[in-house]
């Protein structure tokens, strides 16, 4: 079956179609050091022959957390333990990615001193915390965040990096009308509205060369005057003409509701396959091998990603290769 044969995502070879999307662990010290049992657990993974892993969130500044006992990669001196961590997957053939993150309004690991950035001074509605609207200064100064992260995330051993623009995180509000209500370039039509996540983008390719740079992003709010759909497409193949190398599909369904439904996201994923040649991966409620064949067979999406599945059994993949039988 080819979902379990060697592939391309971008110019980077996998072993198979499969992803271990980001989830968060909460087990890295409280300084957002990796742990053992981090390492043991991204182990696990390559040892069960998941292709891709992609980190649990990592935050990239060292003046806000958006949760305890969070990844981080934030400053130079925690480039030696992930190195350990990348050449222990790599002697299981697998690839790993590290998703990295700017928080914001929505959560904070330390709300009482981090310094909360947003684009614009918007009460979130539930962790009431309002941020600071930020300035051309501060927007500049996150740019040189993602760029400084992603060299860290190269030297480490990693095989490409994620930008995290889902999930309420600032990136995922600048790209929403419910969070952004700016007047100036950064605020208003799609357009400008990913405008800073494109500027990340070329500031980080800028400096990293032909490294593989993947996004995770929102295709929608899923809430009335949010981000809709058609804004995700048109964003989505902005980032594609530009030469992002990967575009994982993600929304709000994450967040615990609506959890009985199956592959939230395959029609947007699939009508977006169809205008773009960048590799799409879809995640979120892909439970069994009936979820994702019917999608691999009649959409140009190739690529699958799963988190609560392998928090359940780490040996998913596995599972997944003794139902195709069923289907064949």
């Amino acid at each position: 079956m080819e979902l379990f044969k060697e592939t391309y995502i971008g110019n980077m070879k996998v072993k198979n179609h499969f992803i271990r999307s980001a989830t968060f662990e909460g087990k890295a010290t409280e300084d957002g050091r990796p742990t053992e049992k981090i390492k043991d657990l991204y182990e696990s993974f390559a040892k069960a022959d998941v292709g891709t892993i992609i980190t649990s969130y990592s935050y990239i500044s060292d003046y806000e957390q958006p949760n305890k006992n969070q990844l981080g990669i934030y400053k130079d001196e925690l480039i030696e333990d992930y190195q350990k961590i990348t050449e222990t997957v790599h002697r299981y053939g697998s690839k790993i990615i590290m998703q990295i993150v700017h928080g914001s309004s929505n959560s904070q690991g330390y709300k009482d001193t981090a310094k909360v950035l947003g684009p614009s001074a918007i009460e979130h509605p539930t962790s009431k915390i309002t941020p600071k609207e930020m300035t051309q200064e501060d927007i500049n100064n996150v740019i040189k965040l993602f760029v400084e992260a992603g060299k860290r995330v190269k030297a480490s051993g990693f095989d490409g990096v994620q930008i995290h623009c889902a999930h309420g995180y600032l990136l995922a509000q600048f790209i929403s009308p419910l969070f952004n209500h700016r007047t100036d370039n950064y605020g208003g039509s799609v357009e400008n509205r990913i405008r800073l996540v494109l500027e990340i983008y070329h500031a980080m390719r800028k400096e990293l060369g032909d490294f593989p740079i993947w996004i995770k992003i929102n295709s929608s709010d899923e809430e009335d005057n949010g981000l809709t759909n058609d804004d995700f497409i048109e964003m989505a193949k902005l980032l594609s003409y530009q030469g992002i190398d990967a575009i994982e599909i993600s929304g709000n369904k994450w967040n615990f509701h609506k959890l009985n439904e199956r592959a939230y996201y395959k029609d947007v994923a699939m009508k977006l396959a169809d205008m773009i040649d960048t590799p799409i991966i879809l995640t979120g409620g892909l439970r069994e091998m009936k979820d994702i064949l019917s999608i691999y067979r009649n959409s140009h999406v190739q690529f699958f990603g799963f988190a609560r599945p392998f928090v359940k059994d780490v040996h998913f993949i596995q599972l997944l290769n003794e139902q195709i039988g069923q289907y064949e």
